[in-house]
């Protein structure tokens, strides 16, 4: 072997090995992956109650923002039809608190569609819902609403949401701020 084959001989082999650098660039790279695929596969799998209860706030606050920015009233319409039962938010039409809807096209935005819309998992559904001291559920209409106010304040709400009969959670509204607690019952 000639001089030359062996520097390019000891040359290849000292450059077989990774520097410690790529090596920590590489479990950088691993660790930042793991940290944003982690909280997105958690999230996936959210129960059907926290993911309908998550909802459901996520629309009230919707409706509480738009209503003190717009100068306008707002509703979030708990509804029921053929296909599934929902929760949408629109500006209010309503005359009476919790009374029934108009059969008129749903206002919201200018392309027709609602503001929010989400429907609740087929598993999970309203046992009690309460507006002013009204029970939305044994009414025989097809949809109820809880109006947000331009002041921030709101309709009385009293709601438990239920999941396959094993979990249930109580939101209720502070009628003055228009903001909602939820709690566990069972």
């Amino acid at each position: 072997m000639t001089r030359g084959a062996d520097r390019r001989a000891e040359a290849a082999r000292h450059r077989a090995g990774f520097t410690l650098i790529e090596l920590m660039v590489a479990i950088t790279l691993g660790a930042l992956m793991m940290m944003i695929a982690i909280p997105a596969l958690r999230a996936a799998t959210k129960p059907p109650l926290v993911r309908a209860t998550n909802d459901f706030l996520e629309a009230c606050r919707e409706a509480r923002s738009r209503a003190i920015l717009t100068g306008r009233a707002m509703q979030v319409v708990v509804f029921a039809d053929e296909q599934a039962t929902g929760i949408r938010v629109e500006p209010s039409t309503m005359r009476e608190a919790g009374g029934p809807l108009p059969s008129d096209p749903r206002p919201g935005r200018e392309d027709g569609k609602p503001l929010f819309h989400s429907e609740l998992p087929d598993d999970v559904a309203f046992r009690r819902l309460m507006i002013n001291g009204r029970d939305a559920v044994a009414g025989v209409d097809d949809a109820a609403a809880i109006r947000f106010y331009p002041n921030g304040t709101c309709d009385a709400l009293d709601a438990e949401l239920q999941w396959q009969r094993r979990e249930v959670r109580r939101i209720t509204s502070e009628l003055i701020t228009g903001y909602l607690t939820v709690e566990d019952i069972r």
